[in-house]
């Protein structure tokens, strides 16, 4: 019974008509501290449109303070810590599953940086997040990232990790874009079949770089993108989802990047 309440919960983040997840996540305050296009609720409720956007992802004071995500998914985010702490690779539980049920989410998401010195607790934290989340029927997505000394070079690593997090139950992975748009296929071979891979944006870039990456997502059959600074730091937040809402729906051709991207460069320059 709860695997169809997942399921059902889930595609509050799903847009029906691409079938793609476009998901901001707005986490980032506790780890960095206040960042532009975050520093005010004000700002995000400016481009948290539930017509473009299918959910968010949140610390849990942050969701309050934005009244939830109204029309779209809410997914609170149960661990953490300070960039600026002396482990920041060790996230740390920061609430739990029940608190986020008493939030209304319609999910919840762990981040678990991988390493040598972290393999230990992250699997601990995920058997644990799973289980708990399952037993209310709430969808998992983990955030996977390998942080260890061969980080984005080795991609059977990072494959490692994110089969083991679907060996312990997850019902959805984000990770970091390879730099190789095209070796996707092998990153989610055996694993997009049951469990929809989303792709991180990263730090602030290009936005022909993100349309690019969107439209690895449709090429490749994705599961969709959960991309923050990449979209609430942009001058025109709504207007650049809009486009990868679009690019989801539609396909649109590598030669029409530039296009799409273009309103964004004419706003710079204004």
């Amino acid at each position: 019974m709860t695997e169809m309440a997942r399921k059902r919960r889930w595609s509050r983040f799903v847009d029906r008509q691409s079938g793609k997840a476009l998901i901001v996540p707005i986490d980032h305050g506790l780890t960095m501290g206040p960042l532009d296009g975050l520093n005010r609720v004000e700002e995000v409720l400016r481009w948290l449109d539930p017509e473009v956007v299918t959910g968010i992802v949140a610390h849990k004071g942050f969701a309050q303070r934005l009244g939830g995500a109204p029309g779209c998914g809410l997914m609170i985010h149960l661990n953490g810590s300070l960039n600026i702490g002396a482990t920041p690779d060790v996230k740390q539980m920061v609430t739990s599953v029940e608190a986020a049920v008493r939030l209304g989410a319609d999910a919840v998401s762990i981040q678990t940086n991988f390493s040598a010195d972290t393999a230990g607790h992250n699997l601990q934290l995920i058997g644990q997040v799973v289980d708990q989340a399952h037993a209310y029927g709430l969808p998992v997505l983990n955030m996977v990232y390998d942080k260890g000394p061969l980080a984005g070079k080795a991609l059977n690593h990072l494959r490692h990790f994110m089969r083991a997090a679907v060996e312990l139950g997850v019902d959805a992975l984000k990770v970091a874009a390879p730099e190789d748009l095209n070796v996707i296929p092998e990153l989610v071979d055996g694993i997009q079949e049951h469990t929809p891979v989303l792709f991180a944006g990263g730090t602030l870039a290009d936005e022909l770089a993100l349309l690019e990456l969107a439209a690895a997502v449709v090429r490749h059959g994705t599961g969709g993108i959960c991309v923050g600074r990449n979209v609430f730091q942009r001058p025109n937040p709504l207007s650049t989802m809009t486009r990868l809402r679009d690019l989801f729906r539609c396909g649109v051709p590598v030669l029409d990047y530039r296009r799409l991207a273009q309103p964004e460069a004419e706003a710079l320059e204004s």
